[in-house]
């Protein structure tokens, strides 16, 4: 019985003999592997002390501006000649970027006519004026924009809180609610002007208004007219002086004054008295939102007007189409005059949509 268990237990240590083996090749396997790890981790080691060490990068002082402190006007009864230099003093602040603004545009087409070519061509004023007015008053535009704003900057503060322009705090069916005001009320009085019998008024203005479209670069035409005129004309007239009036002049005398000089700036007749009323009413809207922003959108709303006719009159079909009466035109006057007294009405507080609404469900 002995003699047959010899060979089962044999076999029993040989396969634990061949299971040590295994159990040894593989220990031997995972630290072959440790050890190429070590040498590896060992190599990069090395390279990466080799390299020069990365210097940290040095940040720039930021330089505070402080804005400078207002200066208080005296208290007490003030002499004449403390009057004339604090009033003086204040209409300078007040009138300096409308300086700027009649300044670059016209400095802009003196130096292109000068050394643009123009002479060279033989272009007389009227052909400049044709081919490069808006190109240049565009750049002076840019250019007042571009001072006013480096002003502000080296003040501390921006030509947006200085001039109270945030388009990011406008509610969008209030914008809407503006350029609406604006397209209509401009739609009425040009239908208004249209239809009054032509005297010498209305022909300065039919030709004041055509003069916009004469030159070729109709693209900065459109730019200026439709956003870069409303917004510059805003910040310097409403952002800047009315603000600065507003400081030391009673509101209703302040509002005034800024109205006249902004209707002035206009020319035509006519062009004066309706720039007078929509002075007005941008500078009412700027102190009731302590916004420009909903100025700005009014503003090019009521321009977008010209823009319109232009495209219109241009092709002698659309112009028979839309303007061939003056019944025609006398029904556009009447529905911008009351989309503008609606629109006028809801904003002022006059008319509520709800109540008006409830009535009309008969609720």
């Amino acid at each position: 019985m002995a003699g047959k268990k010899k060979p089962k237990e044999r076999r029993n240590k040989e396969k634990t003999e061949e299971k040590t083996k295994e159990q040894t090749a593989k220990e031997e396997g995972s630290s072959e592997s440790l050890e190429r790890l070590s040498r590896a981790a060992d190599a990069v080691t090395r390279m990466v002390q080799r390299e020069k060490p990365v210097k940290p990068l040095k940040k720039k002082p930021v330089k505070v501006v402080k804005p400078a402190p207002k200066k208080e006007w005296p208290t007490g009864p003030l002499t004449t000649q403390q009057k004339i230099w604090l009033y003086g003093g204040l209409f300078l602040r007040a009138l300096w970027p409308l300086f700027l603004y009649a300044l670059m545009p016209s400095l802009c087409l003196t130096l292109g006519y000068l050394f643009g070519g123009y002479q060279e061509a033989k272009y007389t004023i009227e052909e400049f004026f044709s081919y490069g007015a808006n190109f240049y008053t565009t750049v002076g535009t840019f250019l007042t924009l571009w001072i006013l704003h480096k002003g502000a900057k080296r003040r501390g503060s921006t030509i947006w809180e200085e001039s109270t322009l945030f388009f990011r705090e406008m509610r969008p069916e209030r914008a809407i609610g503006f350029f609406t005001f604006g397209f209509a009320s401009a739609t009425a009085v040009s239908a208004l002007v249209t239809l009054l019998p032509r005297f010498f008024l209305t022909t300065a203005y039919t030709q004041a208004a055509n003069k916009l479209y004469l030159g070729v670069d109709l693209i900065f035409m459109l730019g200026t007219v439709l956003f870069l005129a409303p917004v510059v004309e805003e910040i310097i007239f409403r952002g800047h002086m009315l603000n600065t009036l507003l400081e030391h002049i009673p509101e209703k005398t302040a509002v005034l004054i800024s109205s006249i000089i902004f209707a002035l700036l206009h020319g035509s007749f006519i062009w004066i008295l309706y720039a007078f009323l929509l002075g007005q009413i941008l500078a009412k809207t700027s102190m009731k939102e302590d916004n420009i922003a909903y100025g700005v959108i009014l503003h090019i709303g009521f321009n977008a007007t010209s823009v319109v006719n232009y495209f219109i009159t241009d092709d002698p079909v659309k112009k028979e189409l839309f303007f061939g009466s003056k019944a025609l035109i006398a029904v556009y006057g009447i529905l911008g005059l009351v989309i503008s007294l609606f629109l006028a009405a809801v904003y002022t507080g006059r008319l509520d949509l709800k109540l008006l609404w409830r009535r009309v469900a008969g609720k």
